[in-house]
């Protein structure tokens, strides 16, 4: 998932900014939620430094503030060197500054007419998203979700296990800080994934890396997040030679 954070000093735009970022999210059922729009640049440094999302972030130049959004920018970078940064300005003549500043804007909106701010932000939340699931197959290799009209994607590493779903068709994924019910069969997505999981009974597929405790006489797996899943018999030997190895 993506964290969106908006930095704007009027009030009125800050709302707008809200309403049309909102929208397109909802509209496209992108992987992302505001996390938080604010006109103080400290808040919104002090809000990052326990996020566990990457940002994206939204920022006015001229903040009336101690900090304006290009050295805002910088210090953003320092905290989160994957972020992804755009500015929203009426001063078209200081985008050139944020190349001296060397922090990598994605883009640079100017606020003219409201339609065209709209059309920028809904064009900006695109090609984040698309730049993220890129970037997230090369680096942590990710499992990606169809459904509805909305692309999900969740890193290897925050998945828990897969479980048959007690609707037909249906597999629940058990990640980090959500379940999330789709469609599909486990011996499908057993073949997608990689080295880390397991099937370790008919109704479920673990990530080894995030096993807790394996009890072979009670056959159950206790995963790091306090759930628990069975061992079959049969798949009892394989995965304790998969641990052991």
């Amino acid at each position: 998932m993506i964290d969106v954070y908006i930095c704007e000093d009027n009030q009125k735009q800050l709302n707008l900014l809200k309403k049309y970022i909102s929208n397109s999210i909802m509209i496209e059922g992108l992987d992302m939620k505001i996390a938080l729009a604010t006109s103080d640049p400290h808040d919104l440094l002090k809000e990052i430094l326990t996020a566990e999302n990457i940002g994206l972030f939204f920022l006015d130049i001229d903040l009336k503030s101690d900090v304006n959004g290009l050295t805002l920018a910088q210090r953003i970078r320092q905290v989160q060197p994957r972020c992804f940064i755009i500015f929203i300005t009426s001063h078209s003549e200081m985008s050139f500054l944020t190349f001296q500043y060397k922090v990598e804007a994605l883009d640079f909106i100017i606020k003219d007419t409201p339609e065209h701010i709209k059309s920028k932000i809904h064009e900006c939340l695109l090609d984040v998203e698309n730049k993220y699931t890129s970037l997230s197959n090369a680096i942590n290799r990710t499992f990606i979700i169809n459904q509805n009209d909305r692309c999900i994607t969740i890193d290897y590493s925050d998945i828990i296990f897969f479980e048959t779903s007690g609707n037909i068709h249906k597999i629940l994924l058990h990640a980090k800080k959500r379940i999330i019910e789709f469609t599909g069969q486990l011996k499908a997505i057993e073949k997608q994934l990689d080295y880390r999981f397991y099937r370790c009974h008919r109704s479920y597929i673990i990530n080894k890396d995030n096993i807790f405790e394996v009890d072979f006489n009670k056959l159950v797996v206790y995963m790091n997040n306090g759930e628990s899943c069975p061992v079959s018999v049969r798949l009892k030997k394989g995965l304790k030679k998969t641990i052991q190895n």
